[in-house]
Parts: structure tokens; C-alpha cells; sequence
């Protein structure tokens, strides 16, 4: 190393441990994550190495626990405890060996794609955003330059053209930085998201008719006079009867978003957002048309396909397909994007929004399922970074 670790690796660790724990407040994560890199790179050993990462990890996914309490039952604490322990120690796994600047990126790129890339939560790569707003693909090449630059100038070999070359980086950062703020994205005329308050669906059937009732509601009284609604994930199962009590409460002219659960297979769902047009066309309604589908649902809650669902009430009882591929749709002329809840968080998920380069970013959420845990903020926080990175602007659906 250029530099002589200063600390011990219990306290390269404990650094390591706030800056995973950073992810819950605001946009600190993001900002603050690249950070672990030097930290990782500090350790003299694959076991310092390893214990700094597993420390990020664990302190940053530690919602995992409380996560899993409120969505399946107290009595799956134990199961929470397993994914989070597991997934920690498999995304640090190949931080043992992130000793040189290759390596460090080889570590991104494995952590950030499948199947380790499934559960990739507070991915570095999300800085990329940060530092190169509105650059999109591009921005991630910066990235990794900009790390392999800096990793390099901490090996012992004295190579000053390192440094002028990160601060030819800084400089283009400086510049994206300054027309960001100069050239603020703006929402496309008319559409707007919904911020609803409905729970979950229920087991019970009438209670359930009554939700859908209310939520339909809610979209009415904040869509107003807009002319694209975007509404949360899975408020309803997109039976026929929904579908339709869904397409008679839309004013003619105006497109809503609806986050549902579709049928696509005996007992198999898509989590996606169905495309209604309100009004009369040609003398008939126009049928809703699934745009959206999210590529990878909540493993083990949503996506299982490793054993069979036994029905369609609730998300714990049928299994979702994964989509793995989210196109760019167009709707209402304008070339828009979704990241449905859990692709939030998923590196690889982002990196399809960002080749793709879309007009209006679509985010749709439930947070009542995550209340009183930190996954709700980290998952803001990855949004927010992939979102400046793509350079677009942002409609979000949120149910809480």
C-alpha cells in the first residue's frame, strides 16, 4: 500500500459498519459507499478483508429481520435472520480478495449481476449517480475508472499520471454537477403519481371489494384533471371484475398506471402495472394492456419457483414470475421506464433502465409491509442515485 493501514481492522470494520447503517438516512448511502472500497482495499489479509465488507453488509441489510416479522408473521424472525446473514456473507464474500484495482471491479461486477446480483442490496456502484449525474451509461464506465484509478494510486508504485487523471474525473464530474443544476428534469406535462393509504389485500373477500372501492377513490380525488395517474404496486389482482370496476371509474381521456397482480399461469402472478385508458374508443372501452413487469419480484415472499402456490388471495400463497428483461414502453407518446418495488434496490435491474435512456422513470412501491424498518429508505436512496445516473425525470406510486 502506498499508506500503512492506520487502524486495526476491527476499526476499518466499525467504519465500514456506519456506512452500510448510512443508507438509511436520506441520500448518505450513496454518497458514502464508496468509501468501503479504500476501507476493503486497507485490510492487509483476505480475513480483514472479508470482515470489513460483512460488516457493511450487516449493518446495512439488517432490515431484513424486521422485514420479514411484518410481512410474513413473528414467527418467521428465524427466516429473516437466515436471509440476512446469508446474503451478508455472500455479497462479502469477494471483497476478500479485492486487493488489487481489477479485482475490486471484477468484485462490483459479481456482486452487481445473477445470481449473487438477486440480492445486491447497497451496491457502490449506486455512487455512480452521484458523481456522474445524467451521464447513463457513460457514467458507469467514469465510475469504474475513477475507482480503478484511485485504487491504483494506493498501490506502492509511484505513478503521479494516476493522479492527474482522477482529477481530469473530478473535473467532468465538477461539469455534469453544474448542467444538473442548470437544466432541472421536468415531469411531463400532465402526469402525475398518487400517494395512497389502503394496505395491503385481505383474505377477506368482501373487506377486499370494499379496499378496491376505496383506493379507487383516492386515485380519483388526486388524479384531478391530469392525463397520466400512476398508482402504487399490487393494490388489486387483476381479475376481470377489478379490471373493469377499475376502467368505469376513469375519466375519458385520462390513462391510469395501476400497479397490479396479474394472472399469467395456474397459480402465477406478473407484478406489474396495467396500462387503463378511460372513456370510449371506437365505441368500446379499451382493455387494459400490461406495459410492466417487474424482472425480479421479492425473492421467497413473491418469487419461489421452487415450490407451488396454492392460490391467488394473498402474495405468500401463489408465486410471481420474474420478468428478467423490463423493456421501455411508451405511453401516451412519451418513452417511460418502471422499477417496481424490490427492482429498486438491484444494480443489474437499473443498468437495463440506463442502456435503455427512457424519457419519465415510473417507481412503484408498498411500504406498508416495511414500516418501521430502514428498507423503505434504502430503497429511496438507490432510486434517487440511479435516477440522477439515468438523468430523467421521476413519477412515483407509493401505497402505504
Amino acid at each position: 500500500m502506498r499508506t500503512t493501514a492506520p487502524f486495526p481492522p476491527v476499526v476499518l470494520a466499525i467504519f465500514a459498519a456506519f456506512i452500510g447503517l448510512s443508507w438509511q438516512y436520506g441520500h448518505c448511502g450513496p454518497i458514502l459507499s464508496l468509501i468501503l472500497i479504500p476501507l476493503v482495499v486497507l485490510g492487509r489479509t483476505k480475513q480483514d478483508r472479508y470482515g470489513v465488507a460483512l460488516a457493511y453488509y450487516l449493518a446495512g441489510s439488517h432490515g431484513l429481520i424486521e422485514g420479514s416479522a411484518s410481512f410474513f408473521g413473528q414467527g418467521h424472525v428465524p427466516m429473516g435472520i437466515a436471509l440476512w446473514l446469508a446474503s451478508s456473507a455472500l455479497l462479502a464474500a469477494g471483497w476478500a480478495f479485492a486487493d488489487r484495482p481489477w479485482r475490486v471491479i471484477a468484485v462490483l461486477a459479481v456482486d452487481a449481476l445473477p445470481p449473487l446480483g438477486l440480492f445486491d442490496w447497497l451496491s457502490p456502484l449506486a455512487s455512480a449517480g452521484v458523481l456522474f449525474p445524467g451521464a447513463s451509461w457513460l457514467g458507469l464506465i467514469l465510475l469504474l475508472a475513477s475507482i480503478f484509478l484511485y485504487v491504483r494510486w494506493m498501490m506502492p508504485t509511484d505513478t503521479p499520471i494516476y493522479i492527474d487523471l482522477l482529477g481530469f474525473l473530478i473535473m467532468i464530474s465538477v461539469l455534469l454537477h453544474i448542467m444538473t443544476v442548470l437544466n432541472p428534469q421536468v415531469t411531463p406535462n400532465g402526469w402525475i403519481g398518487t400517494n395512497l393509504h389502503v394496505g395491503p389485500i385481505t383474505r377477506n373477500i368482501m373487506a377486499d371489494m370494499d379496499r378496491n372501492q376505496k383506493w379507487i377513490r383516492q386515485a380519483q380525488a388526486e388524479a384531478g384533471h391530469h392525463t397520466v395517474v400512476l398508482l402504487p404496486e399490487t393494490l388489486t389482482t387483476w381479475w376481470t371484475g377489478n379490471a373493469e370496476d377499475v376502467q368505469h371509474a376513469i375519466p375519458k381521456g385520462q390513462i391510469w398506471l395501476v400497479g397490479a397482480s396479474v394472472p399469467v399461469g395456474r397459480d402465477l402472478l406478473a407484478d406489474g402495472i396495467e396500462e387503463v385508458r378511460g372513456g370510449v374508443v371506437d365505441g368500446k372501452e379499451k382493455p387494459g394492456r400490461l406495459n410492466f413487469v417487474s424482472p425480479f419480484p421479492v425473492p421467497v415472499s413473491m418469487w419461489h419457483p421452487w415450490y407451488q402456490g396454492h392460490g391467488y388471495v394473498r402474495a405468500d400463497g401463489v408465486g410471481y414470475e420474474a420478468g428478467w428483461w423490463e423493456p421501455v414502453r411508451k405511453v401516451d407518446g412519451v418513452r417511460a421506464w418502471a422499477s417496481i418495488c424490490y427492482d429498486q434496490l438491484l444494480p443489474w435491474v437499473w443498468m437495463e433502465g440506463v442502456v435503455q435512456n427512457p424519457q419519465v422513470v415510473l417507481l412503484t412501491n408498498n411500504e406498508w409491509w416495511a414500516k418501521g424498518t430502514g428498507i423503505p429508505n434504502i430503497q429511496r436512496a438507490t432510486a434517487w442515485a440511479w435516477t440522477r445516473l439515468i438523468g430523467s425525470p421521476v413519477v412515483e406510486g407509493e401505497n402505504a
